[in-house]
């Protein structure tokens, strides 16, 4: 609820400090840079301790946020309407487990598909809102903490297909840059292979579903060619 205070607080500021109007046309291409967010859903699953201890109870898995550079690129398509590519460097995430810390940390890319839909076009602030469709490429599964030594194993098994919303902001600081704010909210969901060492002794591997369910907030300045 902070970030989205502060969000909506830098939205607010950008519209009263507006300068003159640029407008986006049909057949322009533009391209945004900048800094994101991604704040998972919390918790994200849950996990059976059990395997190790029978003492132990079910414990809520937390995937922690991330930040990373993101670049979008877009065609407007007609005057109110754009189609628009989501991309970035690889967001790290932290994998923590209730009472026993970090267990390890994933790597992944988010690439999203959105079709936009451009309020206001010629005005000094331009707000849109998209939709789409995203897919979540996980890699570089990595366990540790008290996971890595208690000898066990982490794997994320599968990536993501899920539906993507959008809101945003283009303000125009001459006809060719902008400023842009943008939230997401996208439905990313996986399965995560954990391996442990069992009470009885041996090795168990248990699989949990795990929501990440995220929200991203993006802070980019943009070129219209």
């Amino acid at each position: 609820m902070k970030k989205f205070a502060i969000f909506s607080a830098l939205a607010a500021a950008l519209m009263m400090a507006a300068p003159a109007a640029w407008s986006h046309e049909a057949g322009d291409w533009y391209v945004r840079v900048g800094y994101s967010n991604t704040d998972p859903d919390d918790p994200n699953g849950n996990i059976d301790l059990g395997l190790v201890d029978p003492a132990l109870p079910v414990a809520d898995i937390n995937v922690d946020d991330a930040w990373s550079v993101t670049i979008t690129g877009a065609y407007q398509w007609k005057e109110h309407w754009a189609i628009e590519l989501l991309a970035a460097v690889p967001f790290e995430h932290d994998i923590k487990v209730d009472g026993l810390g970090k267990v390890g940390s994933t790597k992944h890319l988010p690439p999203t598909l959105s079709l936009q839909y451009h309020f206001l076009p010629k005005a000094k602030i331009q707000p849109y809102l998209g939709g789409g469709v995203n897919y979540t490429l996980f890699f570089d599964d990595e366990e540790d903490g008290t996971l890595k030594a208690l000898g066990g194993s982490l794997s994320i098994e599968d990536n993501s297909w899920g539906l993507a919303g959008q809101i945003g902001a283009d303000w125009m600081i001459n006809d060719n840059w902008m400023i842009n704010i943008d939230l997401r909210y996208i439905a990313i969901d996986t399965k995560a292979d954990v391996t442990v060492p069992l009470a009885t002794g041996g090795f168990g591997t248990v699989s949990e579903d795990v929501d990440i369910d995220p929200w991203i907030y993006g802070l980019s300045v943009g070129y219209k060619f």
